[in-house]
Order: structure tokens, then C-alpha cells, then sequence
């Protein structure tokens, strides 16, 4: 793990720095991706407008499950990069991307086709960035398990045995899995002629049996309702997401 990287004796924070570069790589990917379907200037408009919605929306599901972390002292728009949580930003930046093709006149599902890669390389980086700054583990994992440096003043004090120290690293195992749908997806994509919103809509099947998986790996802080309302939240993604696969692909092969 690196949470603070070295250059040029110059000292920055990890987490950050991969949040930032994880939005440069969805900004440009997505442009470049819209190319195909937008020729005018409203294409550099989505990838911020998305990007900007989605962290809002990542900072808000944050402040419901953990209302007790915000007031006078942090403020919810607080502008710093901390307290988020992905599937917030992942619902809310979709909900803005349709509200902006209804209203731009825009084919929604083929400009969510366009975001896939890019959306997904991003919570590639983000979820690197995650497991590089060490504060994030799951639960114990004994020799399958990570040592987690943020945690260490906390385990000191508590005299924790080194054994009870390795957490599972679940941000790690997240950043490889959406890795592998990227790279798996691609190859779909350049062998099989997908109907529009499909590629998207396979990518968030993915991303969400990945998360239910991984799920009860978690260490979780939140109040217990959120371990039963996240595993709902993606069980009802699942199952939308394959409802309307299937039907894209009757339609298809109809026509």
C-alpha cells in the first residue's frame, strides 16, 4: 500500500491523486467514445456534467448511511475527496445522463453504451486508489489477509494480536474484478454485434454480482439496515438489468 506518494520531495495523499486521474480517464474516454454519435459540442458536456453528479450523488448516499459524520464542524458540501460511496455516484450520474438525453434529444441507450469503458476503467483506478491508501479493509482473513497501515495507530492501542491485523483487501479484489469485466466485455463486444444498452446494462449486472458477492466480506460501520438494504439494492439491479438484456434482445432479433 502507498497512501502518500514521494516526488520530487514533494509529498501528496494517494487517494486523491488516483480520484483525479480515475475522472481525467473517464472524461477523455467518454468524449472520444461519443465521437461516434454526437458531432457537436454537447459531447464535452456530458462526460463533466456526469462526473460532477456523480460525486455529489457518491457524497450523498454517504451522509444518509452516516448522517452522525456531518454537521458544523464538516458541512455535506464540504468540497474534499473523502466520504463517498460508489453506488451513490454510480445512481445519480446515470439518473442525470437520462435526464440530459431526454432532454438534449440524445439516444440514451447508446450514449450509456458509449460510457461503459470509460466507467469502468474509472472504478478500476478508483478502487486502486482505494486499496493504495490502506484505510478500507474487509474483514478478518487471517492468512489470506492484509495488514492495513492507516489502522495500525488504532490496533496499537488496543493491543491488537498481529494475526487479528490481516484484513481481507476487498478494494483489491473489487479493482481486479471490474478489471476483468472490462477486458471480458471487450472481447464480447469485438466478437458479437450487441443491441444498443446492452453492453451497459451487462457491465452493471457485473459490477453488481461483484459487489453482492463481496458484500459480506465487508467491514462495515454503518448502521445494520444498510447490510440489508445494499444486497436489496443489487439483487433489484440484477434483476432489471438481465429483465431488460433479455427483452433488447427479443426486440433485436425480431427486427
Amino acid at each position: 500500500m502507498l497512501p502518500v506518494i514521494h516526488l520530487f520531495g514533494i509529498s501528496v495523499p494517494t487517494y486523491p491523486v488516483m480520484g483525479g486521474i480515475a475522472c481525467a480517464v473517464f472524461w477523455l474516454m467518454f468524449a472520444k467514445a461519443l465521437r461516434r454519435d454526437i458531432r457537436r459540442r454537447i459531447r464535452f458536456i456530458l462526460p463533466p456534467a456526469v462526473i460532477i453528479s456523480a460525486l455529489i450523488g457518491a457524497r450523498l448516499l454517504h451522509a444518509a448511511v452516516n448522517p452522525n459524520r456531518y454537521g458544523a464542524n464538516y458541512p455535506i458540501w464540504k468540497l474534499s475527496y473523502e466520504r463517498m460511496y460508489l453506488m451513490g455516484g454510480i445512481i445519480i450520474g446515470m439518473a442525470v445522463l437520462y435526464l440530459l438525453c431526454h432532454e438534449l434529444d440524445l439516444p440514451f441507450l447508446r450514449i450509456s453504451d458509449d460510457l461503459t469503458f470509460s466507467a469502468g476503467m474509472a472504478m478500476v483506478i478508483r478502487k486502486a486508489g482505494c486499496f493504495l491508501n490502506g484505510c478500507c479493509g474487509g474483514k478478518p482473513g487471517g492468512r489470506f489477509g492484509m495488514v492495513f497501515p492507516a489502522r495500525s495507530a488504532i490496533y496499537d492501542i488496543m493491543n491488537t494480536p498481529y494475526e487479528a491485523r490481516r484484513v481481507l483487501p476487498v478494494q483489491l479484489f473489487e479493482c481486479i474484478a471490474y478489471l476483468i469485466g472490462v477486458i471480458v466485455l471487450l472481447v464480447i463486444v469485438r466478437k458479437y454485434k450487441l443491441p444498443e444498452g446492452c453492453r451497459f446494462l451487462i457491465y452493471a449486472f457485473y459490477v453488481s454480482m461483484v459487489r453482492l458477492i463481496l458484500h459480506p466480506l465487508r467491514e462495515t460501520t454503518y448502521p445494520d439496515i444498510w447490510n440489508l438494504v445494499y444486497p436489496v439494492l443489487y439483487i433489484i439491479i440484477l434483476a432489471f438489468s438481465a429483465g431488460l438484456v433479455i427483452r433488447l434482445f427479443y426486440r433485436h432479433k425480431k427486427v
